[in-house]
């Protein structure tokens, strides 16, 4: 099974590399080919963030690399039912990625890929500025709707994440529905990671509005001492801790009841576990509060918040 999933991912590594030399498939990669396909492999993972499908891609790639094209054409090339060519066609037109021409037979011409870059990004925030405007609309009418007759009890559940988008995302939901505490543990590319999120922008302003006891746990060094010099943290306060490298546990809990664990990474990828497993988020929140009594602030730190 594992070889077949291989020799399917290298297939279209291939594939990639011919698409954008504009030549045929090839059965191994030079030098160049392996520098090409890592820039290739990373803006295909990127399109694929903005909901592209991956005929969607290649068809872009295609044209990119190519003349004017009619959807005939492409369909032979890629192997891609003329059809289905079409309806991909107008959907990338849709998006701000193709354009065509007014000649008979119509033909199909890629949109550079900077402004390609800007269309979808821009159509993007479009997106979440209409729903945002929508929200309490929503909002209402999902409070509107008859209640059940039996209030079910909240499961205990586990949900895993993958990516560091997710778990940004995951983290901030926590930190918007806390109420009481929050506590943070974290090394310092896990506190980097938020730091490089916007989960530190509403940061002060919540935890000011709700009073809630929020907490920050780290190792000292040059990266946690810059990042906690420049983020507001509000009402919140921060300790370090000694650990060595690697023995770092990193984690949020929030208010008792949910626990937001990082798993690692795994072939570049990152991966956590959200839970609201009570003897769970138990454990990790006495660990924290634990830790927490070993902790000590810097001197040197404690003189230059007083100091500014």
């Amino acid at each position: 099974m594992k070889k077949l999933v291989f020799e399917e991912e290298a297939d279209e590594d291939r594939e990639l590399v011919a698409l954008y030399s504009n030549t045929k498939q090839r059965s191994s990669f030079s030098g160049e080919n392996a520098e090409q396909l890592y820039s290739l492999n990373s803006i295909r993972s990127a399109l694929m963030k903005f909901d592209l499908s991956k005929n969607e891609i290649r068809v872009y790639l295609y044209l990119a690399r190519s003349t004017a094209e009619r959807a005939q054409n492409i369909a032979e090339a890629l192997s891609i039912h003329r059809t289905e060519t079409y309806k991909i066609l107008r959907r990338l037109e849709k998006q701000g990625l193709v354009s065509c021409t007014l000649e008979r037979p119509m033909k199909f011409v890629a949109v550079p890929f900077d402004r390609a870059l800007s269309n979808l990004i821009e159509n993007r925030r479009q997106r979440l500025k209409a729903l945002e405007r929508r929200k309490e609309e929503l909002i209402e009418l999902w409070t509107a709707l008859p209640k059940l007759e039996r209030i079910q009890s909240m499961d205990e559940t586990f949900q895993i994440l993958e990516g560091k988008e997710q778990i940004s995302v995951k983290a901030e939901d926590l930190l918007r529905g806390c109420k009481k505490e929050l506590f943070i543990s974290g090394d310092e590319d896990y506190l980097l990671h938020l730091y490089n999120s916007t989960f530190f922008d509403d940061f002060a302003k919540l935890s000011k509005k709700r009073k809630f006891d929020a907490r920050v746990l780290t190792n000292f060094c040059q990266t946690t001492s810059y990042i906690l010099e420049r983020i507001d943290l509000g009402e919140a306060d921060f300790s370090y801790i000694d650990v060595l490298e690697g023995e770092a546990q990193n984690f949020i809990v929030s208010d008792g009841e949910e626990l937001l664990i990082s798993l690692g990474s795994e072939d570049g990828t990152s991966y956590a576990v959200c839970t609201n497993y009570r003897s769970l988020v138990r454990s990790f929140r006495l660990l924290f509060l634990l830790l927490w009594k070993k902790g000590s602030t810097p001197v040197v730190k404690t003189m230059n918040v007083e100091n500014a």
